[in-house]
This record gives structure tokens, C-alpha cells and sequence, in this order.
């Protein structure tokens, strides 16, 4: 990227001018559709996606921009090499567990944090000009009275996300490190673990005191989330159960909803949109637990396993 040209060489790449792309970024925040998705956990989820062209103009920029940030390597979502099996494998070997979770974090992020953000680490390639579009482009706006933010369901938000908190997750890994805590973030999943007991009941105040401290983004903790754990519970993160022999496993209540959803497809009761479902939890214990795979052939019969997993969306 160059300082003088930046805007000159992203018109140049997706063929527009200069004038439409200034449209387009002047428009941006306004051009999202949204629906709702039910939580887990109750309540429903919002999710904004932007209108095609602005869509087409954000992957850009995730793909020749956004790429160039840092994230800490301790941020296990939305890169490539990291799952939510490499979260949970990092604290396996562990006894005690604390975990924390974020706020409505996509949207706790604003324009002014990734201005200041790409100030920072694009000094010397963006104009405030250039820093001023990107951002507005990178946002929706929610609102009338509140300021454009990172949305749940546009292409650059979780990379932007992933970035901005680097300067936190240095903080939190350098004091991890000097405590001999693990530490791991999977989105707004902060994990800690450690093997020194009552040693994770001194970490809430030093991260609430990092949080205060940083100049951007302003963060909030979901206090519901806040949970503490040894060996003696079950240690879940990111969904993947830690049994007591330290292996990674699938947990007792989704084996059984998955041996259950097998024996409503074998008598054909399982209705499409379920075996979709079944496939993806399948897929999953492929690669989290492969031994349950093993015992689910050996019950219903490979061909049935195979076949299910074979399946395609649009039959």
C-alpha cells in the first residue's frame, strides 16, 4: 500500500472511479439488512449484513488491507490454523479454569476505535482521509443517536475485531505468562487455566483493571458468563467437554442427542432441515471425538454414517 495512491490503486483493483466508490462509502453504514437468529442460551442474536456491493468492498479490504494487522497469537477464532478444538486443546492438561465473556462485542466496537486503530498501524500508508473511509465502510449504523459500529455478519468484523484487541491481549498474555496462566480468546471467549489452585481467583480483578486502562475499545463483561471451574466439574469451553483423563470429548448430553437424531433418521422421522444438523454434529465429532464415530458405525452401520454425512444442502 501507498500513502499517496491508496485510493487511487482500490479503484483500480474492483474498477470502479473514484467518485462511485465515495458513494459507496458515504452510503455504507445505512446499507445492511438484518434478521434474527435464536441463542442457545434464549433471547435471539441480530445479525446485519451488508448490501452486495458493500459486501464486495469490505472483502477487499479484509483481503488487501485488513490482513497486514496484527493478531495475538493467543486469539483462536477467525484465522487460519484456529479452531474452537485448538481453544479448548491449550487448557487440557490444566485442573482450574476461569472464563469471561464480552458484551455485545462486535457492536461495542466503534468507528473511532478502528480510526485510532488504523492511525496506528497504517501510519505511514493511510491518509486520514483513507482511515476516515475505511472505517465508515467497516460500520453500521444501528441507530439514530449512536455511533457507527462493527456489525454480527459483515465480512470484516471479525478480523477488525481480532486486531483491535491485540494491544489487550498482549496486556492479558504478559501477565498471564509472569502468573504461568494459559490464555486463550475465541471471539468474546476469554479462557484462563491453571494448575495452581486458587490461583484463577485473582484474575477477574487484574482483567477488569486492563479493560479500564485501554485506550480503545471500551469493553464490558457479561457478568453471567463469569465462571470458575476445577476437575471436580466439567471443564467446558467453546462448547468441547475436558473429561478427567484430560482428552478432548463431545460431553454425555450431545452424544446422546446424536445417537437420538441417527435412530429418528434410520426410521425416517428425522425431517430435512434436523438431518442437516445431524450432519454438521457429526462432522464435528469426526474431529473433536473420532472414537464416538466409531461406536456410532458400529450401532446404526457405516453405510448409514456414511450416508448422512454424504448428504448434500440442496437435496
Amino acid at each position: 500500500m501507498d500513502k499517496n495512491n491508496f485510493k487511487e490503486s482500490w479503484c483500480s483493483d474492483i474498477g470502479i472511479s473514484e467518485a462511485s466508490l465515495d458513494r459507496l462509502i458515504r452510503k455504507a453504514p445505512n446499507s445492511y439488512k438484518t434478521y434474527t437468529i435464536p441463542k442457545k442460551s434464549g433471547g435471539v442474536r441480530v445479525i446485519a449484513q451488508p448490501a452486495k456491493e458493500i459486501k464486495y468492498l469490505q472483502n477487499w479490504l479484509k483481503d488487501n488491507t485488513f490482513s497486514h494487522l496484527p493478531v495475538h497469537e493467543c486469539a483462536t477464532a477467525y484465522k487460519s490454523g484456529a479452531n474452537i478444538k485448538t481453544n479448548a486443546a491449550a487448557h487440557s492438561n490444566n485442573r482450574y479454569i476461569a472464563k469471561f465473556d464480552f458484551k455485545n462485542f462486535f457492536t461495542s466496537i466503534k468507528e473511532s476505535d478502528i480510526k485510532a486503530h488504523l492511525s496506528i498501524y497504517f501510519e505511514k500508508v493511510l491518509s486520514e482521509e483513507d482511515v476516515a473511509d475505511i472505517a465508515r465502510l467497516s460500520c453500521i449504523k444501528q441507530k439514530a443517536n449512536l455511533p457507527l459500529c462493527l456489525s454480527i455478519g459483515a465480512p470484516t468484523s471479525p478480523i477488525l475485531s481480532n486486531s483491535l484487541l491485540y494491544n489487550f491481549d498482549c496486556t492479558v498474555s504478559d501477565w498471564c505468562n509472569k502468573k504461568k496462566i494459559i490464555y486463550t480468546r475465541y471471539a468474546d471467549d476469554l479462557t484462563f487455566s491453571t494448575s495452581i489452585k486458587g490461583l484463577t481467583g485473582t484474575i477477574e480483578k487484574s482483567l477488569r483493571d486492563i479493560v479500564t486502562n485501554l485506550n480503545y475499545p471500551t469493553l464490558r463483561f457479561n457478568n453471567k458468563k463469569t465462571i470458575q471451574v476445577s476437575k471436580k466439574h466439567q471443564r467446558r469451553i467453546t462448547g468441547i467437554v475436558i473429561d478427567n483423563q484430560n482428552n478432548l470429548s463431545l460431553g454425555r448430553n450431545r452424544k446422546r442427542e446424536i445417537s437420538a437424531l441417527i435412530h429418528k433418521y434410520t426410521i425416517r422421522e428425522l425431517e430435512q432441515k434436523r438431518v442437516l444438523y445431524l450432519q454438521g454434529l457429526l462432522g464435528f465429532a469426526k474431529d473433536i471425538e473420532p472414537i464416538f464415530i466409531v461406536r456410532m458405525n458400529r450401532k446404526y452401520g457405516s453405510d448409514v454414517i456414511s450416508k448422512i454425512l454424504s448428504i448434500r444442502k440442496d437435496t
